[in-house]
């Protein structure tokens, strides 16, 4: 009875940490923004059908760097929303994907569900 106790003391305590964990990660993803979008207009990057982004050219060391950040926020953005739904993050990031998919803009890569990259 301790132990659960003490757990949900410890989630009321992570919670607001996570919050504002997430609110960063979204103030991050803002600031790539720009940089991600001239990158996939560029072809040098492309939307997965997991929901991350994949190296389509050759990156330099700040563009790869700045890729796997973005990344990396994504898969805490992923998590988290599975955490509140109780999905798992590899369906957050494929439904993502699919969202991806249907609003992108054209001339960028994307990724079907099959895996195969094509031209939007």
């Amino acid at each position: 009875m301790k132990t659960l106790s003490f757990l949900a003391l410890a989630l009321l305590l992570i919670t607001p940490a996570l919050a504002q964990d997430i609110d960063a990660v979204r103030d991050r993803m803002a600031q790539r923004q720009g940089q991600m979008v001239s990158l996939k207009k560029a072809g040098l990057i492309g939307e997965n059908n997991q929901g991350y982004l994949s190296e389509r050219g050759a990156l330099n060391g700040a563009q790869r760097a700045a890729l796997q950040a973005e990344n990396a926020d994504r898969r805490v953005v992923y998590s988290t929303i599975a955490k509140r739904t109780g999905a798992d993050p590899s369906f957050v990031g494929r439904e993502r994907a699919q969202d991806i998919r249907q609003k992108s803009a054209s001339g960028i890569w994307l990724q079907n569900e099959a895996g195969q990259w094509f031209k939007k």
